[in-house]
C-alpha cells in the first residue's frame, strides 16, 4: 500500500535504547521551515511534531527489535498533555517506556515523558504501535 505524505518530517536526532524502552532526542532549530508560520513571530515547536517525535523514535526501537519482515504502525493517541512550550534553541528529549500487548504481541504501548533542556516537561504522551508482518514480494 502506498501512502502520501507532505514533505517528511525527521523528528528524530537520536535515539538511544534501554532495557526498559529508549531516550529520543530532537534539537529544535530556527531555520526549519515548519516553524515559520507556527507562530509567526514567536515560533513554537508544533505539540503535534513532539507526539511524531516519540512515535517515531518508538517505531523505530520496535522495527530495529523485532527485526527484518516487519513494519510498525501508529495505531492510536491514547493521550497527550502539552504542558511547556518549546522554542528555537530548545532540545527535546523523550524518555519512552515500551510495553509489550500480553495477548500476542501485536501491539506495543509507548508512554512517554518529554522534556526540554533545562528539565522543564513539556508533555506527557501515551500511544499504541501496531505491529505487522511485512509479506514478502513476489520475485
Amino acid at each position: 500500500m502506498s501512502r502520501s505524505f507532505a514533505v517528511p518530517l525527521d523528528a528524530v536526532d537520536e535515539v538511544q535504547v534501554h532495557a526498559d524502552g529508549l531516550t529520543a532526542v530532537k534539537r529544535i532549530v530556527a531555520d526549519d521551515p515548519y516553524l515559520v508560520g507556527h507562530y509567526p513571530g514567536f515560533p513554537i515547536y508544533p505539540g503535534v511534531f513532539t507526539v511524531e517525535t516519540v512515535h517515531q523514535a518508538a517505531r523505530r526501537a520496535v522495527e530495529a527489535g523485532r527485526g527484518p519482515g516487519v513494519r510498525v504502525e501508529l495505531a492510536a493517541v491514547r493521550s497527550v498533555r502539552f504542558q511547556a512550550p518549546l522554542l528555537p534553541g530548545d532540545v527535546l528529549t523523550a524518555a519512552c517506556r515500551l510495553r509489550e500487548d500480553p495477548d500476542g504481541g501485536q501491539r506495543v504501548r509507548v508512554d512517554a515523558d518529554c522534556r526540554r533542556h533545562d528539565g522543564e516537561v513539556t508533555a506527557k504522551v501515551s500511544l499504541e504501535l501496531l505491529v505487522l508482518s511485512q509479506e514478502p514480494a513476489d520475485a
